[in-house]
């Protein structure tokens, strides 16, 4: 029998399992971490997000680059970004993982300084992310829809075009079609913003956040 797809997920709370949640409900597998050790998170995922593996953060990577589409979800508030260290994003495969950074920024964090100089220069949040995480291919995604919304709204048994659109924004175009892969196997219908800078709609207070969303909507913001 072959070993079931996976995607990691950093983070273990109401974002990243609802993500887990989403994601295992359609036959995908998940690996978690947070900043507890595997055997203290496993009980916080029997409640939150049954089905999902507690790893250490350095395995975060392996076996989505293994067997997976190389695809790992950030869901630690960005005043935490600190404690992700680079390194649990490094592998050896044929191409660099795919961090979708489902981050946001609020007014009340104190930031890593890395990440506070990005937005000094009035630059979307994610080009920090893809600055401090250089080693893989940064994608905005995920980050704007509720984790209600999240679960409320994904439903893979329908028709594209009937389903929810999300948003997504990378410069690299192989990595965002690995992750609007994601997306649909999700249950949404993915629209591509373009490139990084084009994330900005989707930031907090931008005019596609927190809102539901056709895809005739997201494509008047595409680059």
């Amino acid at each position: 029998m072959s070993e079931q797809e996976v995607v990691g997920v950093l983070g273990a709370g109401r974002a990243g399992t609802a993500f887990a949640r989403v994601m295992l409900r359609v036959g995908i597998g998940v690996d978690l971490c947070s900043t507890r050790p595997p055997k203290a998170l496993q009980h916080h995922l029997k409640i939150y997000a049954p089905g999902a593996e507690a790893v250490w953060p350095d395995q975060i990577g392996v076996r989505t680059a293994r067997q997976g589409p190389g695809i790992v979800i950030l869901a630690v508030p960005q005043e935490d970004m600190d404690g992700v260290d680079p390194s649990w994003l490094y592998t050896t495969g044929p191409e660099p993982l795919v961090l979708v950074d489902a981050t946001n920024t609020w007014h009340d964090e104190e930031l890593p300084s890395w990440l506070q100089a990005a937005l000094d220069e009035q630059l979307p949040s994610s080009y920090g992310i893809a600055g401090r995480f250089g080693q893989t291919r940064v994608v905005k995604a995920l980050n704007h829809i509720s984790h209600h919304d999240l679960e409320k709204f994904a439903d893979a048994e329908l028709p594209l075009d009937q389903r929810r659109a999300v948003a997504l924004a990378g410069d690299d175009d192989a990595a965002r079609g690995r992750v609007m892969g994601l997306l649909v196997r999700m249950g949404f219908d993915p629209v591509s913003l373009g490139g990084l800078a084009a994330s900005r709609p989707i930031e907090p207070e931008g005019p596609l956040f927190d809102r539901p969303l056709r895809r005739e909507e997201i494509l008047r913001f595409a680059q």
